[in-house]
């Protein structure tokens, strides 16, 4: 097993700071409600598009840390399918193994055979591979939360994650999601693509990614992520009873893409925005060049 698939574990929570997101510029709520997740950036070719496993996926979908058990009324409305679809989509995923069945209160959970997706994007992932003594590096100066972060569509998702050793710290649970634009790797990342697929990912994005870059239209935002490819990193903080900030640079592979971001998620009460950029910034950047080095060799 590589170093970086071990990081695919859980740690305790600190309820304390869970909701105390690292890549906001508001006091807006940061990570997608599962309700309101925003649109994706793809168009779908209905010749090709089956639609059936996509309700299929829609009922896996249907489940988060928040509703991590439903009743079959529940998915049923959740997903609008159907009580009838709705049953005969959940018995086809229980008899695959990807739900189980509580023959008590007849809920259903995901299934521990969903973990095999999770453990093939983290085992299989060769930036990540190539970063990880980087992050472990930045963990070790810093002693701060540091994330390898890579865009899906319009968002961005924590892949893997070193907790933080300080006692208060943000907790970034693997595949926790955020906006994209509004979050410093997501800005690091998107500052590498066309201006058509900012376009396309800024009419995609969440409502309030407007509110929090302080971008009116996609050509202002395209301005934003110029600055930041200028600069090599990106920060941005959230103003909550105790803020949080986070610093990212962007990782590439031999080609020059951006295949991902290194991320460090910090308290405001330990480094405001100017400390950040001051002392964090380049750390962060360097870890970043230390991958793309080691990805690029």
């Amino acid at each position: 097993m590589s170093d970086s698939a071990k990081m695919l574990t859980l740690r305790p929570i600190d309820r304390k700071h869970q909701g105390a997101m690292p890549d906001a510029t508001t006091n807006a709520s940061l990570a997608l409600s599962p309700k309101h997740p925003g649109p994706a950036v793809v168009e779908i070719d209905e010749r090709l598009f089956v639609a059936s496993v996509g309700k299929a996926m829609k009922v896996l979908e249907t489940f988060d840390k928040t509703t991590a058990s439903l009743s079959l009324s529940d998915i049923a409305i959740r997903t609008g399918l159907g009580r009838s679809a709705s049953q005969r989509f959940i018995y086809t995923l229980e008899r695959l193994g990807y739900l189980d069945r509580d023959e008590q209160t007849k809920r259903y959970t995901l299934a521990k055979k969903v973990f095999r997706f999770a453990q093939s994007v983290v085992s299989s992932n060769t930036a990540l591979d190539a970063a990880y003594p980087a992050m472990r590096e930045l963990a070790e100066q810093t002693r701060e939360t540091i994330s390898w972060v890579e865009v899906d569509r319009a968002d961005i998702v924590i892949i893997a994650t070193i907790a933080s050793t300080h006692i208060s710290s943000i907790n970034l649970p693997i595949g926790t999601r955020f906006p994209a634009l509004s979050s410093s790797s997501g800005q690091v990342l998107l500052g590498h693509s066309a201006p058509a697929h900012i376009e396309k990912v800024w009419n995609a994005s969440h409502e309030s990614v407007p509110m929090r870059t302080q971008a009116k239209n996609a050509a202002e935002m395209m301005r934003i992520l110029e600055a930041v490819k200028a600069e090599g990193f990106a920060v941005t903080e959230k103003n909550m009873e105790q803020g949080s900030i986070s610093v990212s640079a962007a990782v590439h592979d031999r080609a020059g893409r951006a295949v991902g971001a290194i991320n460090l998620s910090t308290l405001t009460t330990r480094f405001e925005r100017p400390a950040a950029i001051r002392d964090l910034a380049p750390l962060v950047a360097a870890a970043a060049a230390r991958a793309t080095e080691t990805l690029s060799a």
